[in-house]
């Protein structure tokens, strides 16, 4: 081929380029144009779908929500009418078993869900109250159901209690009071008796004691003016005076007859030295040798006086 052949051939190659460039550009053109032709079709059947899709998931889902069947009400104290607080409540098919369940709220409220419509149990249990199954109750479709629930309570079991416990004297079993009071030999005065009739001196609870005398004689001045009464036993158209104990310790030395000058002062029994009738509990008096309780010695022997406080 000569050159003007191959320049000849370059040109005609190059016009067919163009034209095929060309076509391709217009066909181009006229399928763009069909796409936004086609374009709201499409937007209008995707919407559409859109449409469908959620009208679909409203019939399935939202439906079983509104046809919820609902058993609610209050549960009680059946003799006080307080509300119970978190008892359990369930509800129980024909068959017992349990469908749902929940707890009571504060006051004793509570609401419950039924799966379905029909006939249901009501169980209701707390501690310390009887358990309650009630029913059938005959829920319809989206229906409720309103209860009030009374509670009894229950008696509570409790383990056996054993108590053992030492047995506790009194002071007067102890010292022997009351045996000596059951034999009744001597005189015997208790607390009580005491207080009734003694404002501030024991002795005027003695001034009522057979075979005793109190002495309320004194000098108007002196040492003895100020002593309180003494008391003597009558012996034989004499006097002495008798042994007295407090609280089984020996608190005045007795004898043969009153002592007199000095020695009476000193050796005079006057229970009021170491006594006031508030703490007395008991007090007894023997006024013969012969009824003097073995233990308790005689001294001078001219009776006895026991006296018992409430000091343990």
């Amino acid at each position: 081929m000569g050159a003007v052949g191959f320049v000849v051939e370059l040109i005609s190659d190059s016009g067919i380029g163009s034209q095929s460039k060309k076509s391709n550009e217009v066909e181009l053109r006229v399928d763009w144009s069909k796409a936004e032709a086609r374009g709201p079709k499409m937007r209008a059947r995707a919407l559409w779908l859109t449409v469908l899709v959620l009208a679909l998931y409203a019939w399935t889902i939202g439906a079983p929500i509104a046809e919820a069947q609902v058993i609610r009400g209050t549960i009680r104290d059946a003799r006080t009418s307080e509300p119970v607080m978190l008892a359990y409540v369930g509800l129980l098919a024909p068959g017992r078993e349990l469908v749902v369940a929940g707890l009571a709220d504060r006051y004793g409220g509570f609401s419950l869900n039924a799966p379905t419509a029909g006939s249901y149990f009501l169980y209701v249990a707390r501690m310390g109250y009887k358990s309650v199954i009630d029913g059938l109750f005959e829920v319809g479709a989206d229906g409720v159901f309103e209860l009030q629930v009374g509670l009894t309570p229950a008696a509570i079991d409790l383990e056996d209690l054993v108590v053992e416990a030492e047995e506790r004297k009194s002071k007067l079993e102890l010292v022997g009071f009351l045996e000596r009071a059951a034999i009744g030999r001597g005189t015997f005065l208790i607390g009580e008796d005491i207080q009734a009739i003694a404002l501030d001196k024991i002795t005027d609870a003695f001034r009522n004691i057979p075979g005793l005398d109190v002495v309320t004689t004194r000098p108007l001045v002196g040492v003895e003016s100020m002593r309180n009464p003494e008391i003597r036993i009558r012996r034989g158209g004499g006097e002495c005076s008798p042994t007295l104990y407090v609280d089984g310790a020996i608190m005045a030395l007795g004898s043969q007859r009153p002592e007199g000058g000095p020695d009476r002062i000193q050796r005079g029994v006057r229970p009021d030295d170491f006594v006031t009738p508030a703490s007395v509990e008991a007090v007894e008096i023997y006024v013969r040798p012969s009824e003097t309780p073995l233990q308790y010695e005689a001294r001078g022997r001219c009776g006895v006086v026991l006296i018992w406080t409430y000091v343990r």
